[in-house]
């Protein structure tokens, strides 16, 4: 990111708000250079659109900006260190236990899911479109015999899945309850490079 447009997200991130002309004066820049890079950055999702704050000297009104949530993606954080901690801690439970916990996972994943459409093409865009936003890389198929098979090439949680293979249970889970059909994993390992590959069965292909 342009050096000014990151130093700007810093200062936002340790004093939670500022004025363009606050900024102007922290980086010895116009307030016309500000307001450029902030345009920028609001039109990227990083800052919130400006809002109005009463000032105490006549003249135009001040207008503040913060950060949005998306930009703490920016920043560095340890998520891959958390899950690998609470995946280790896990181990104390028995498999029953374990298993009930990727379920609860998988299933919250899916919270948000909307009802699948009945026409088959448009259900299997809405649930690429799903697996994509939670960070998956689909691609629907057909094998020989007309089956519909689901083929994962990106694994979101790739490095902790390296160290916990045990992971993939809760992609089983979240694509069962995603579709709503039969899952089965055929072959594959994304966190390895190679696909993870899964056989579709939609209610009444029994």
């Amino acid at each position: 990111m342009q050096e000014t447009r990151q130093q700007i997200l810093e200062f936002l991130r340790q004093h939670g708000k500022a004025t363009a002309q606050e900024l102007s004066g922290k980086f010895d820049l116009t307030n016309v250079t500000i307001r450029h890079h902030l345009e920028i950055l609001r039109a990227e999702g990083y800052i919130t659109d400006p809002q109005v704050q009463h000032c105490n000297r006549p003249g135009r009104p001040c207008y503040i900006y913060s950060l949005t949530t998306m930009a703490a993606d920016l920043f560095p954080s340890n998520y891959c260190g958390l899950a690998e901690s609470l995946l280790v801690a896990l181990e104390c439970l028995e498999p029953e236990q374990r298993g009930a916990v990727f379920q609860a996972a998988g299933r919250h994943l899916v919270a948000g899911r909307a009802v699948l459409p009945e026409e088959l093409a448009a259900r299997l865009m809405y649930i690429g479109a799903y697996l994509r936003k939670l960070g998956f890389a689909p691609r629907w198929e057909r094998d020989a015999a007309g089956r519909d098979q689901l083929h994962i090439y990106n694994c979101p949680y790739e490095h902790v899945a390296s160290q916990h293979p045990e992971l993939c249970q809760l992609d089983e889970v979240l694509l069962r309850e995603l579709t709503a059909a039969r899952v089965e994993r055929l072959s594959g390992a994304a966190y390895e490079g190679s696909p993870c590959i899964y056989q579709i069965t939609w209610p009444g292909e029994e």
